[in-house]
């Protein structure tokens, strides 16, 4: 899938001096390295032996992000973990607590950027105590989610980290704070997206919970999700049989698996 930053474009000589680039290799995992290319944070980190703003730390949970700066090069961003909450300049006192409460997941601001009108979505990484902030065009929107259609609302809804629901009874939204790029009431969807011209498939598992009320997440084995998953294995639509999860688990599967998905220019 094409993301806005390419992997030869990784500045390597910061990650070698957080201990992250080592003997020519990555030592990130693939769900980090995809989150960081398409433009999002990767999951919480503890770095050793840093020195930042002219302080040495022997140790920092942090998220690691990449952001393309005015000349084109990519520089690397920490994310530590704030003591206390980080204001966000165009979110006034309620919407900042219903952010923080999570009585809202997202809201969606405008602002004046030099006479032109832009709208942002903000939402809440708990983890790290900050609000994040993203261009909705900038979110990329699969076609198909467990083999089925969205339509132009549910495609709109998804870049504004609304919450959509599919035929199946899945429910899922955008989630710029989370690694993957997506939260669902299921633990694993299929995504279908446009890559070099042609439909591919995108593997997601290990997803968080949509909700934060307690609610058992679902295994995510529905209707749509076992026949997107066959559609997948046969390489083209298989409407006549469906099979079992045993009889999937037998196939080799020719997917991007865990790659996260999406882009967003984080603020």
């Amino acid at each position: 899938m094409e993301t806005p930053i390419k992997e030869k474009e990784l500045p390597i000589v910061e990650l070698e001096k957080l201990g992250l680039y080592k003997d020519g290799a990555l030592t990130l995992q693939d769900g980090d390295i995809a989150a960081m290319l398409a433009g999002r944070r990767t999951e919480l980190r503890r770095l050793y032996n840093l020195e930042m703003d002219g302080f040495k730390m022997s140790r920092l949970d942090a998220k690691l992000s990449l952001l393309r700066e005015e000349d084109g090069k990519v520089a690397l961003k920490i994310h530590p973990i704030y003591n206390e909450v980080q204001p966000h300049p165009l979110l006034n006192e309620k919407e900042t607590k219903q952010l923080l409460t999570g009585k809202l997941e997202a809201i969606s601001k405008t602002f004046d950027d030099k006479g032109i009108e832009r709208k942002l979505i903000i939402e809440y990484d708990e983890q790290t105590k900050e609000f994040i902030s993203y261009y909705p065009y900038q979110v990329e929107v699969p076609i198909k989610v467990n083999g089925e259609m969205l339509n132009e609302k549910q495609k709109k809804a998804f870049q504004h980290g609304e919450i959509i629901e599919l035929e199946d009874g899945t429910r899922l939204r955008h989630s710029a704070a989370d690694s993957k790029g997506v939260k669902s009431d299921a633990k694993r969807l299929i995504f279908s997206v446009l890559l070099d011209g042609g439909l591919s498939y995108l593997v997601m598992r290990g997803l968080r919970h949509l909700a934060s009320n307690g609610d058992l997440q679902k295994e995510g084995y529905t209707k749509g999700y076992n026949q997107a998953l066959a559609d997948m294995m046969v390489g083209k639509p298989k409407r006549g049989e469906e099979l079992t999860v045993a009889d999937q688990i037998d196939h080799s599967i020719n997917a991007q698996h865990d790659r996260g998905y999406g882009r967003s220019g984080l603020r």
